[in-house]
């Protein structure tokens, strides 16, 4: 995986020492400004035959009350999946995988619905969909769309962890489950605060743009230097690591949710966390190291996906 970069994303060390402000919005997987970066990359490396393609589909692309959205690239529909929430296209259990963080890990995935309701399923459902050129475009188009979404949700580790409560425990909420951390209150040692945080909101917002040195109320994402410079990084990653298939990719993403995004005090498996739980420095900086480097994987195997899905001539 990727680090921080010298030009364009700074040291974790240096944004700490800025005064900083956060404003909280929901979370959405990556939040907007993750997964135009994904995309981007995937722009970026997208094989001849599968930019063409990519362009047919999107010609004639439409937002979520169905009018032309002028939209052209996959950094640009990267967000539609989340801009369509709470309308009658929204299909809030596709973006994530519920796997429980404590306790071995099965073969198979109970805890995706029967009908492949989760993240790692429905994009090989949808790719299915996507390289199918008899298809209807506007089917293609959405899948096309769901798919440069899903993948960046993955690559969320929060999209792909829950700590389940033990039988009969119940947060003060009621849940019996943390929600893939949403109920965990959370400080950013060194970093200014306004309202209440959550440490889903944070990894899938605040440390995407600390880690690639914008301000954490900036929503417009990366600039294109930025983007090429993820880009070359996402190049130099050895096919192996792009191989395998979503759910191996969910299981990757649960493995750093527990062995970092839910290492810190007072963390308990199969319990409630309660109080707010103050992330300090080494935390953050642990936090922002990484990240980058999954938008980057993210973003390549997205590329390597569609250049296999897209591959045939789309005349």
């Amino acid at each position: 995986m990727g680090g921080l970069r010298k030009t364009g994303i700074r040291s974790a060390k240096g944004l700490l020492a800025m005064p900083l402000v956060i404003i909280g919005v929901a979370a959405h997987g990556w939040g907007s400004v993750g997964h135009r970066a994904v995309g981007g990359v995937a722009d970026r490396l997208l094989s001849d035959p599968a930019r063409a393609q990519v362009a047919f589909l999107l010609a004639d692309d439409r937002d979520k009350e169905g009018n032309p959205s002028g939209r052209t690239t996959l950094a640009q529909v990267s967000t539609w999946a989340d801009e369509i929430r709470r309308t009658p296209a929204d299909r809030p259990l596709w973006h994530f995988d519920d796997i429980p963080i404590c306790g071995d890990l099965p073969q198979d995935a109970p805890w995706c619905p029967a009908d492949g309701a989760c993240a790692s399923q429905k994009v090989e459902q949808l790719q299915a969909v996507l390289a199918d050129f008899a298809r209807p475009v506007r089917e293609r188009n959405e899948a096309l769309k769901w798919i440069v979404h899903l993948v960046g949700d993955i690559h969320q580790p929060l999209h792909a962890a829950s700590n389940l409560y033990a039988r009969g425990i119940r947060d003060e909420q009621g849940n019996t489950t943390d929600r893939g951390a949403n109920d965990i209150a959370v400080a950013l040692a060194g970093v200014k605060t306004r309202g209440r945080r959550e440490l889903h909101a944070v990894w899938d917002n605040d440390l995407v743009n600390l880690s690639l040195g914008l301000g954490v109320t900036n929503r417009a994402g990366p600039n294109d230097a930025m983007l090429d410079e993820l880009a070359a990084q996402a190049r130099a990653i050895p096919a192996n690591r792009l191989a395998g298939t979503p759910l191996d990719w969910a299981r990757e993403s649960n493995a750093l949710a527990r062995n970092v995004v839910y290492h810190f005090s007072g963390f308990v498996c199969n319990q409630p966390t309660t109080g707010i739980v103050v992330l300090d420095r080494t935390y953050i900086e642990t936090a922002t190291r990484l990240i980058p480097g999954q938008l980057e994987l993210a973003g390549a195997r997205l590329a390597a996906l569609l250049n296999t899905s897209l591959a045939q001539d789309s005349k």
